[in-house]
């Protein structure tokens, strides 16, 4: 867990600028879709985490996509952006079906 997060703090100046800037891009699409900009700030730091991951895990496991770094960083960044675009949507879901349980369950019969 140590070496996760040294990796993740010891990264290239491109690396970060490119995982700022999808972030970026992610969120303000998100805010296009969705027009509520505090969803779309809030789901920033998840589209940062993802996109941090996706390059770990694929310099970790030597998946390249490409001959080229940059391109590998910038599509593992979009790869990861998307993925946890997914995970948080699912999550947004679920906790929706909680709260509507657990609001039904407190409704006063007629």
């Amino acid at each position: 867990m140590l070496e996760v997060l040294s990796r993740a703090i010891d990264v290239d100046t491109f690396t970060l600028l490119s995982v700022a800037a999808l972030s970026g891009w992610a969120g303000l699409l998100l805010m296009f879709v969705q027009p509520k900009r505090m969803l779309a700030l809030a789901l920033m730091p998840g589209f940062v985490v993802g996109a941090l991951a996706a390059n770990y895990f694929f310099l970790e496991y030597g998946v390249y996509l490409t001959s080229e770094n940059e391109t590998n960083v910038v599509l593992a960044s979009t790869i990861g952006v998307s993925v946890a675009l997914l995970i948080m949507i699912a999550l947004l879901h679920l906790m929706g079906a909680i709260n509507k349980m657990r609001l039904q369950s407190y409704k006063i019969p007629h």
